[in-house]
């Protein structure tokens, strides 16, 4: 058999098998005699339909026989003999039978990529080390004591800064007045239906985070009862587009003012939180540890993310289409799960989602990247993932998703994941071993955003 390798873009390669007449002429024999067993032809009995014959009446269902066969057993030899590290499916490209019998077939295969990786020991790096101070602890307490605060409606006095204020909302857009680009389409105009907003019980943080300026002035110094006319000009990038560079005019009913009566920060307010805590300072010093070992948890995936960025960086290469798609639909696949874990029907979101998934790309070419880069270094350091590696996996996974280690594994085991699991611990043992031979330089940061701590519950 001859073959032929020619290199394409983006680890891309053609390969051409020739496979002789004779090769292919004991084959169709061999199928032709298994076939010749198993047909009914008028005039012969079952079983002893001569050669000759099944190779006149069943010449398209024997030569599908025959490459179904042949085909793969000879790009497995090809691939072997090659050498090539090939990833996803072969697609043929080209067919054609000779004269003589021969066959002459091109695949397209996608390949592993070809490069020399770049020193990777003793890389400048930073470890960003969060020290957690008493006025963190004290800001994170106080977001406990928010969260817990009771709304206590207001009757003797107007609203004002800090207030939550209900309304009943209408409001209209002002049709857009840029003119239609040439030779678009414009549809239909827009109705007064279409230009209208209608939104009851609307509460509103007079003040408040995200709370635009307009709204607060126009409801603070208000009474239950009062109508506010204002108009609100949005910025040309608010979200939802639809807002986006237009100006509504809105009139607010106030149906209701309530203030915010935070619980005092005593040893009555901790036991509140949780059973496990007895004062108020063991309260603190649970946030603390929990504050902590975020930090710790944060400088780890930072450092980890830089350094990955930095390998990534030096280590230049095509990456194969076919893993940089899988790794595209790994992402989005994510993103509507967490879509669909904070209560949304992604289904129900007027997302492009061909748009979306193709923001991804260069992103996950950079992981894929990654990935093929920290193999490489495995590989050279003789790295590898221990059956004990892949158990602690398994159980932490179990732990985490409150699903007993055996069902994992039986999961893992019908989805072909484990071989993904044995990839992870690998190249994280890679990684692990390029931050040890690291020139690494600590860098302190004052405080952690309290937000990023489940304050007083679990971890």
């Amino acid at each position: 058999m001859n073959i032929t390798v020619t290199d394409e873009q983006h680890c891309k390669k053609k390969l051409r098998l020739e496979i002789p007449g004779d090769i292919v002429r004991v084959e169709t024999d061999k199928m032709a005699t298994k076939l010749a067993r198993q047909v009914n032809v008028p005039g012969f009995r079952r079983g002893h339909v001569p050669s000759s014959v099944v190779k006149t009446r069943f010449r398209k269902e024997l030569r599908d026989e025959v490459l179904s066969h042949l085909l793969p057993h000879s790009l497995g030899d090809a691939i072997k003999e090659k050498d090539l590290k090939v990833i996803g499916e072969p697609a043929v490209d080209d067919l054609k039978f000779g004269d003589d019998e021969s066959i002459d077939v091109t695949f397209s295969v996608e390949v592993a990529p070809e490069f020399e990786v770049s020193n990777y020991k003793s890389l400048p790096l930073i470890r960003k080390v969060y020290k957690i101070r008493d006025e963190d602890v004290e800001r994170t307490l106080d977001d406990l004591r928010e969260r817990n605060a009771e709304l206590v409606p207001v009757e003797d006095r107007p609203s004002q800064q800090g207030d939550l204020v209900s309304i009943n909302l209408s409001g209209d857009f002002e049709p857009r007045s840029e003119p239609a680009e040439a030779g678009a389409d414009e549809g239909p105009p827009p109705t007064k239906e279409d230009l209208a907003i209608k939104q009851q019980d609307i509460q509103i943080e007079l003040g408040g985070k995200g709370v635009l300026k307009e709204f607060t002035e126009a409801l603070t110094d208000t009474k239950s009862g009062d109508r506010r006319d204002f108009e609100v000009k949005y910025p040309d990038d608010y979200k939802p587009d639809q807002y986006a560079g237009r100006s509504v005019n809105y009139t607010a009913e106030v149906t209701g003012i309530r203030v915010k009566e935070l619980p005092a920060a005593d040893d009555e307010f901790a036991q509140g939180i949780g059973e496990q805590f007895k004062t108020i300072d063991e309260l603190r010093a649970d946030i603390r540890q929990k504050m902590e070992h975020e930090g710790e948890h944060r400088s780890d995936a930072e450092l980890r993310s830089a350094l990955m960025e930095q390998l990534v960086d030096r280590n230049r290469f095509e990456v194969p289409d076919y893993i940089v798609e899988k790794q595209m639909d790994s992402r989005l696949n994510t993103f509507v799960r967490q879509l669909a874990g904070q209560g949304m029907d992604p289904r129900s979101l007027k997302i492009d989602w061909d748009e979306l998934r193709e923001s991804q790309r260069e992103r996950a070419e950079r992981e894929v990247r990654g990935s093929f880069v920290l193999d490489r270094i495995a590989e050279a350091e003789k790295i590898e993932a221990a059956d004990a590696d892949v158990d602690q996996e398994i159980s932490q996974l179990a732990e985490r998703s409150g699903v007993a280690q055996d069902v994992i594994r039986a999961r893992l085991t019908k989805e072909g994941s484990l071989d993904s699991i044995k990839e992870q611990v690998r190249n994280r043992k890679a990684l692990d071993l390029i931050i040890a031979s690291a020139d690494t330089r600590i860098e302190e940061i004052a405080g952690l955003s309290s937000e990023e701590v489940t304050a007083g519950g679990g971890e």
